[in-house]
């Protein structure tokens, strides 16, 4: 006997005043074991879909049945914007009499022990996220709705999240901008656009495949439809030809024929040709009006131009047998790390292991607390370095949008600027907007523009994938790939790593800094050693 479904979702539609529809008609069903990626643009609506289904938000219209026990993981930015508790254990004592268990939960299914005298604001994310996930596991849940758990997570921890979610009994929909994780634990895509959500069977992979056929689909189409519309109007043009030679011919004998007689041949061709001339533009309206239902929307920030400062000296970075320190605590001893222009690296390890204080350090970023000590550290003195973190610290959050480009590249002409801004959706007088009021969104297209117009010599990116949506990563993607300067990755995002030509790859285990045996292209054998290393780290 078939099982009744968890979750229904009957003509769903939720609106913003004061005229905002975010998405109508939802139409969804999730079955017992069913494992959901739901995808879409970043403002699409994909947070509010979740808490709607999971009851924390009312639709504007349509309904919900839950047959099911829910629990939702709302994102951490959110999650840290409720916190009210002191430390873990009060805040454990306040959700649950039973509080042990979600601790036992916690180093069974997560490998992870947490001090219960730390303060829960002082936990990383990914620390914050495996908290959050063994609460909801205390509570048997049949159903897992999870909002970007995967922002904060190191390799390891998408690892045992990655089985954990394997072997979880019930059903789940995930939102996670990594790929290459959501491949391994999906076997369903739900698509959110503002007309309802799309199903596609398999993972994402499938799924982008799908919609490359699609795409091209409907390009052919376009084209048949141009091509119609080309035929329509030559039709058109070639009858009325034919129409004005017959008005001629028709003056040449009129004078040989009874004027009644000719009176009458010319109504019957005002008539035929007044029919005809409606038939054509019928012809080309309908034409006219199938090019633009068949006309591809494109995203207009389609190009970043990364342009690379022009570097004498070829070595950018050479250090040999130094420490890293941050503050009076060691994290790598004995660095081996040269960096020539041109070449591409990555750079892994687990969370708090040291990877962005090391960046840090190198390119003596202001306010750090890491320094390099011993050894030999060599800078080139010309070198022009561009750091962009997953907070955007790039953009200067108290000046304008326009302020902020025009200090990317002082010399660029308003016109160039204003140009590239519209490539990344700032039009007219949203330029005079404070960074500040910006969506993470925002801030990442706007970090970005202003990369497309810097001179740069090292381009350094840290986790840089964590707020963009899949378009925008891909957008960056090919930014990267047409920059030939050199590129230094720190990032979890391993869809993103092996599609942007690194050439040399270290992981952070044990203090030290170990070059890998494989490269993020080869994507399961590099996912492999990662896990297995951190591992034995662990």
């Amino acid at each position: 006997m078939p099982q009744q479904p968890y979750l229904l979702a009957d003509g769903l539609t939720y609106e913003l005043p004061p005229d905002c529809t975010l998405f109508k008609n939802v139409q969804l069903s999730l079955e017992p074991r069913d494992r959901v990626a739901l995808v879409g643009a970043n403002g699409m609506g994909k947070s509010t879909l979740l808490q709607i289904l999971a009851g924390q938000i009312e639709p504007s219209s349509g309904s919900v049945w839950r047959g099911a026990s829910i629990y939702y993981l709302p994102q951490i930015s959110t999650i840290r914007q409720q916190i009210t508790a002191d430390t873990v254990q009060n805040f454990l004592f306040s959700i649950s009499d039973e509080w042990w268990q979600i601790s036992d939960i916690l180093e069974t299914q997560f490998n992870t022990t947490l001090d219960l005298s730390l303060l829960l604001a002082s936990l990383s994310g990914g620390e914050l996220t495996k908290l959050f996930l063994a609460i909801g596991l205390s509570q048997q849940p049949n159903v897992l709705l999870l909002d970007e758990p995967t922002n904060h997570l190191d390799y390891l921890a998408l690892e045992e999240l990655s089985q954990f979610l394997k072997y979880f009994t019930g059903a789940f929909v995930i939102v996670s901008h990594k790929p290459f994780f959501i491949d391994r634990v999906v076997n369903t895509t739900w698509e959110l656009t503002p007309n309802g959500v799309s199903v596609y069977g398999g993972n994402f992979s499938l799924y982008r495949e799908q919609k490359q056929a699609e795409l091209e689909a409907r390009w052919r189409s376009h084209e048949v439809a141009k091509k119609e519309l080309k035929r329509a109007k030559n039709s058109a043009m070639q009858e009325q030809q034919r129409a004005a030679q017959s008005q001629r011919n028709g003056r040449l004998h009129a004078d040989s024929m009874p004027k009644i007689l000719a009176g009458t041949l010319k109504r019957k061709a005002e008539v035929t040709a007044g029919k005809l001339k409606q038939k054509h533009e019928l012809a080309i309206t309908d034409a006219t009006q199938k090019v633009v239902q068949t006309k591809v929307k494109t995203n207009k920030a389609t190009s970043i131009q990364l342009d690379q400062k022009s570097q004498k000296h070829k070595n950018l970075i050479e250090i040999q047998g130094a420490n890293l320190w941050v503050a009076n605590r060691l994290l790598i001893e004995n660095i081996q790390f040269p960096l020539v222009s041109g070449q591409r690296v990555a750079l892994a390890g687990a969370n708090g292991s040291g990877k962005s204080s090391l960046a840090k350090a190198i390119v003596n970023t202001e306010g750090t607390h890491a320094f390099l000590e011993s050894g030999e550290v060599l800078v080139s003195p010309t070198m022009n370095v561009v750091y962009l973190d997953q907070t955007y610290e790039l953009v200067n959050r108290s000046a304008t949008i326009l302020e902020n480009i025009q200090s990317a590249n002082p010399g660029l002409e308003y016109q160039l600027i204003r140009q590239q801004l519209g490539h990344f959706l700032f039009f007219n007088d949203d330029v005079y907007k404070l960074a500040s009021v910006l969506s993470g969104g925002e801030l990442a297209r706007l970090a970005l523009a202003m990369l497309g117009i810097s001179e740069i010599d090292l381009l350094i990116l840290d986790e840089p994938t964590n707020n963009l949506d899949i378009p925008t990563v891909d957008q960056m993607v090919e930014a990267v790939n047409e920059y030939l300067g050199a590129v230094w990755v720190i990032s979890h995002d391993l869809d993103f790593l092996g599609r942007i030509q690194i050439t040399d790859s270290y992981c952070l285990c044990k203090q030290t800094l170990q070059r890998t045996n494989y490269l993020p292209d080869e994507k399961e054998e590099y996912y492999e050693e990662l896990v297995d290393r951190l591992h034995r780290v662990c």
